[in-house]
């Protein structure tokens, strides 16, 4: 297996920790792939597959890199974050209006130095064009454009986390207790397709499964099965789509731009219990969708669980409003 090149950009091997507390709570053994310590301002997930999203950019001889995400993007800020460590220029197509003030994710991303563009929601819906125009001014200006779709979710981001299961498989060879059961967060399930091209090509015995954390389980399950049939013929990987993909349905609840209070309590409990932060889109469901679904059988995933923390700390800031009612003891109105 020759896998496409890339650039290192994350800290790796992240840690896996047993959350001790909450094992013993709820009577399964839960561990956490603490993938929100990548490096890169915490970039979480996305450091993975931009390391080899970016190497074909430089192979390319780009020189500016053009992704796209809501205001709060994780994504958009860790290429930001990629682009000022490599001296290449940025420019992120937001879905917004300009905000009275720069917080979370947007705040850092302008801060790193990246050129933000506002879309209106029709101006989104149609991001291939919005691409299109930007990547044309960039070439009338002399430089050489190169586009990340959103969350970098293509077959060769997808390879991330191909390296990532690769990583998890050797670090059980080293001593990590094997699991039963990896559970993330699934926006398109790019990340979740890595996984189980990584599964298959290791051997890796544990179920895969996913949290859809916007979109309905169907859409989701597709892409992963697409992703992997591109990866692939395009990489000459012995991998296949597999017969079923597991996913956790039910738990998008007010889609990606914003968060319940069942999330919210979730994130404040494991932030009290473990120390560990969630964020209120992303994990924060992922892990609402987990702790679910043990409360109605512990044992639905096995007797150990490795829970990947995909990152997503600096979206909690935005949602201090409603955090702040929660841990004063005003329950929210609006759950």
């Amino acid at each position: 297996m020759k896998l496409p090149p890339k650039i290192p950009l994350a800290s790796l091997p992240t840690p896996i920790l047993k959350l001790e507390r909450l094992s013993r709570r709820v009577g399964v053994e839960i561990f956490v792939k603490r993938d929100d310590l990548t490096g890169l301002l915490e970039s979480g997930n996305k450091v993975r597959k931009l390391e080899f999203l970016v190497g074909e950019a430089l192979a390319q001889g780009a020189d500016t890199l053009i992704t796209c995400g809501t205001l709060q993007s994780n994504c958009c800020r860790a290429v930001a974050a990629v682009a000022a460590r490599l001296g290449l220029r940025a420019i992120l197509a937001v879905k917004g209006d300009k905000p009275p003030s720069y917080d979370g994710n947007l705040l850092l991303g302008k801060l790193l130095g990246a050129e933000v563009v506002y879309c209106t929601p029709e101006e989104f819906g149609e991001i291939d064009s919005v691409f299109a125009r930007l990547g044309e001014e960039v070439r009338r200006q002399g430089g050489r454009p190169y586009i990340i779709p959103e969350s970098g979710a293509t077959e060769l981001g997808a390879i991330g986390y191909l390296e990532c299961a690769q990583e998890i498989s050797s670090q059980i060879k080293h001593g990590v207790p094997a699991f039963d059961t990896l559970v993330i967060a699934a926006f398109s399930g790019g990340s979740q397709a890595g996984l189980l091209m990584g599964k298959q090509l290791t051997g890796l015995s544990a179920e895969v499964v996913g949290v859809p954390i916007a979109h309905p389980a169907d859409p989701v399950r597709d892409y992963v099965g697409a992703t992997i049939a591109r990866a692939a013929a395009r990489f000459g990987l012995g991998v296949e789509p597999p017969k079923a993909v597991h996913l956790l349905d039910g738990y998008q609840g007010k889609g990606r731009g914003a968060s319940r209070k069942e999330e919210l309590s979730t994130l404040i409990q494991l932030a009290r219990e473990e120390g560990i932060l969630l964020d209120p889109v992303y994990t924060g469901k992922a892990f609402l969708g987990l702790l679910d679904h043990l409360a109605r059988d512990p044992k639905e995933f096995g007797s150990r669980v490795c829970f990947l923390h995909t990152g997503g700390i600096f979206s909690l800031f935005p949602f201090r409003d409603a955090l702040s009612r929660l841990l004063d003891g005003d329950p929210l109105l609006d759950s």
